[in-house]
């Protein structure tokens, strides 16, 4: 609008408005610094507020308002940021009846309304920047997720590929119609016709020369390659092919060796939300999974050929080392041992352990607070 002088003609709505402002003793320097419609309204209702508690016992009076050049600026303040003029009117309308004979009570409305203001901007510019500063680290966290998951599924693609991994069913025929089974039921009659994993192992240790073996888990996702080294820690933050990736890897405990099995021997694996590493092991823990007696049957391959393990104990627990021991120096702890984790699986799968038994053990984390352990024997 820009007009300059009060002889100007405004609509009946602009003249309401800088009669308002006119009563409202408020001046171009008190609301320039606001710049925005939020922050105007803002000071407006405070500076209204302040007026009230100051003159409320003045009596309501009839007065003669001459707007001014002055007032014409706040009125293009006002309608430069789009304020609309009734907002403006409806907040400052009750200053055309106020008895103001003490200019110091508007001076101080004035002042304790932009040092309101003035603190509530800073904490909102605070509370921004913090909130800019949070979503930048989440972006940084989503893309690096976006591409470690990415690597992650790229390693995978290189190890289907070269490992050559195929599953032969263990079934003997005679003709092709006839097959030689023994008289007395074996776990391959009572699971079914288990298979052997044939994987190229020469090819893999060609990525990564800690490859040691070759773990599949019925009904999960788990079938991967695992490695084996000197400590715990490596292949928390590495992938297969050794780069620095937070899904890590599948890794056997440094104490264990896969060709000269511990009473426990132990594999460990992130517990990804993705489902991979050891992810879908959440799976073992539902009635569809262990009820299921194809799942019951776990096969490790190696380059001295398969292992199969029958599970027996499935469960969550706080985080503690007792049930990732490796050794035991006489049978009866490692018959406590067996016992005690045997005792806390969500179901009983009727498997027998004994101390000549080898153990096979599955880690990872549940949650936060809890990992999840699943238990099997050898039984080949």
């Amino acid at each position: 609008m820009n007009k300059k002088d009060a002889n100007d003609v405004f609509s009946s709505e602009e003249q309401s408005l800088l009669n308002c402002l006119s009563s409202s003793y408020l001046s171009i320097e008190d609301v320039r610094w606001l710049k925005s419609k939020r922050w105007f309204k803002r000071f407006l209702k405070i500076y209204s507020k302040e007026l009230k508690k100051r003159y409320k016992n003045k009596p309501v009076i009839k007065k003669e308002i001459k707007p001014v050049k002055e007032d014409i600026e706040v009125l293009d303040f006002t309608q430069s940021i789009k304020m609309p003029s009734k907002e403006v009117i409806e907040i400052l309308d009750f200053t055309k009846t106020l008895d103001i004979t003490d200019i110091n009570g508007i001076v101080k409305a004035n002042e304790k309304a932009k040092k309101k203001v003035k603190l509530e901007k800073n904490i909102w510019t605070f509370i921004i920047a913090i909130c800019s500063f949070i979503l930048i680290i989440l972006m940084v966290i989503l893309i690096n997720w976006y591409l470690e998951n990415k690597k992650t599924n790229e390693v995978l693609d290189t190890i289907y590929e070269v490992a050559e991994l195929e599953e032969k069913p263990v079934t003997t025929t005679t003709n092709e119609n006839k097959v030689t089974t023994t008289k007395e039921p074996t776990l391959y009659d009572i699971y079914g016709n288990m298979s052997i994993l044939e994987v190229n192992f020469d090819n893999l240790k060609n990525i990564n020369p800690d490859t040691v073996g070759w773990i599949k888990v019925n009904g999960t996702k788990i079938n991967y390659p695992f490695v084996h080294t000197t400590d715990n820690d490596y292949y928390l933050k590495h992938s297969f092919d050794k780069t620095s990736n937070k899904k890590g890897w599948v890794f056997l405990d440094y104490r264990n060796d896969i060709n000269n099995l511990s009473k426990n021997n132990v594999l460990y694996a992130h517990g990804l939300v993705t489902n991979e590493m050891f992810g879908s092991m959440r799976k073992t823990l539902k009635p569809s999974w262990y009820k299921n007696k194809d799942n019951q049957i776990i096969t490790i391959a190696t380059p001295n050929g398969n292992l199969k393990w029958q599970v027996f104990s499935i469960y969550t627990i706080e985080p503690e080392s007792y049930y990732i021991t490796t050794s035991f120096n006489v049978d009866e702890k490692f018959n406590t041992f067996l016992q005690t984790i045997k005792s806390r699986s969500v179901y009983d799968f009727g498997v027998a352990v004994t101390t000549s038994d080898k153990i096979l053990t599955l880690s990872s984390c549940y949650d936060d607070e809890k990992r999840m352990v699943l238990h099997a024997k050898l039984i080949n």
